[in-house]
């Protein structure tokens, strides 16, 4: 590892354990070093990246838009593993370009070493359960690599899917599933007689082996009902409403059959669930921020039994290590969450540029701080090194903290009683949704 991505990946490490809540694997690689071109979906512009390096054990070199490079942070880049990729949206002569990026990825494989590539090329403003159309660098990637290696490595392309509950949260989860490898060395005769058939083909197979490794919804109409159809029934992978019961890949499995029982319905049946959302859930969901309350609110003060209970009593744990999080962490996390919700309009950007701020900024203020508390406080180096680890800890129990009080704040304003209309009409929508099966 270059020592950028070295301290990324160990930083990373305890940093993810808390922001997500959930981690899980499917399939996952054992080999940390080797020849595999790994192929992911793009939900999360920055932290993507991040996800797949420090939580897979393959050691990957990243294929990254070349619009981030300049003559300041392409050292900085090189250091952590990423290699520009041009692309034709850019402008320029992104192919001729790309010859020169080609042929370091060709080195990179022949050290034994990964790639990975972002296949569909975008994020998305608005966080959406779907993969967009696979671009062919990949598939391009390899067999340039096998033609300048004389075909005497075996290299593959393996898709990956990202499925976070939703990337934006604190305490939410992640899983990553692995399809199977495509063996690009299998394919030598047919791509030496029509290299762009090949190449068409591969990328086809890739981007569906892709899309059965994440949620694909195939119509616009169908992308915020399935999250609404997860968000009542708590089977799959919404951020909030989900049953604690259920482990994280049975709730994965139930929001791709879910979704792929919705892209399967005939004319009429589709008609039948459109018919259901513009009917008896839209209404419901009106009423429910009518009165100022989301569902999860709605489950937690109406049908969560002791909830209230349990929170504060969290609460009260949490006390103390909000109290040092005001020292440690708060000035710090306001000011980088005012300067990136300023200056980046695109929302997708927002959690992973705040995270990768505070691992930089976080250890600088607090470095500061202990400086000024050793000169009051005189104690052993290993008080000051156990105190500086702990700080992970206080930075979590300080969000939880300041989330738990508000929740039970808003709670103060409804009471069980005063929701029973609404939770009568919530039961009729799901005896509704039940009759159609979903």
């Amino acid at each position: 590892m270059r020592p950028l991505y070295f301290i990324f990946w160990f930083a990373l490490g305890f940093s993810f354990r808390l922001f997500f809540r959930r981690v899980k694997q499917v399939r996952p690689s054992n080999k940390r070093f080797g020849r595999t071109i790994f192929v992911s979906n793009h939900p999360s512009a920055f932290l993507d990246p991040l996800v797949i390096s420090r939580l897979r054990k393959p050691v990957v070199f990243f294929m990254t838009r070349s619009d981030v490079f300049n003559r300041f942070t392409r050292p900085i880049f090189w250091l952590a593993h990423m290699l520009p990729i041009y692309r034709q949206q850019d402008g320029g002569n992104s192919q001729e370009k790309n010859k020169a990026v080609f042929k370091k990825a060709t080195q990179a494989l022949a050290r034994n070493r990964n790639l990975l590539l972002f296949g569909e090329g975008i994020t998305d403003d608005v966080f959406e359960r779907r993969l967009k159309p696979i671009k062919k660098g990949a598939i391009r990637i390899g067999f340039t690599a096998l033609e300048d290696l004389d075909w005497s490595v075996q290299i593959e392309v393996q898709g990956l899917g990202i499925n976070y509950t939703d990337p934006g949260v604190l305490r939410s989860a992640v899983l990553i599933s692995a399809a199977e490898p495509i063996v690009l060395n299998n394919y030598k005769e047919a791509y030496l007689e029509n290299p762009s058939k090949v190449i068409s083909e591969l990328n086809r197979e890739l981007e569906i082996r892709m899309q059965g490794q994440i949620t694909h919804l195939n119509a616009d109409h169908h992308v915020l009902l399935h999250e609404q159809i997860m968000m009542l029934n708590r089977k799959g992978m919404h951020v909030s409403c989900y049953d604690p019961n259920i482990s994280l890949e049975d709730r994965w499995d139930y929001s791709r059959q879910l979704a792929a029982q919705m892209n399967g319905l005939n004319e009429s049946a589709n008609q039948q669930l459109i018919n259901f959302s513009n009917d008896t859930l839209s209404p419901y969901l009106k009423q429910l921020a009518q009165i100022g309350l989301s569902e999860a609110e709605l489950y937690w003060f109406a049908l969560e039994r002791n909830w209230k209970v349990r929170t504060i009593m969290l609460a009260l744990i949490q006390l103390p290590f909000f109290l040092f999080g005001l020292i440690h962490v708060a000035i710090p996390h306001i000011l980088i969450k005012r300067f990136v919700e300023s200056k980046f309009e695109r929302k997708v950007f927002w959690s992973s540029t705040k995270l990768g701020m505070l691992l930089v900024l976080l250890p600088i203020w607090n470095i500061l701080v202990f400086v000024a508390l050793s000169s009051l406080i005189h104690e052993k180096w290993y008080f000051w090194l156990i105190y500086f680890v702990s700080l992970n800890f206080v930075a979590l129990a300080y969000y939880l903290f300041i989330k738990n009080t508000t929740l039970l704040s808003k709670s103060l304003r409804y009471n069980a009683q005063s929701l029973q209309t609404i939770v009568a009409e919530r039961k009729r929508v799901l005896e509704q949704l039940e009759k159609l099966q979903f």
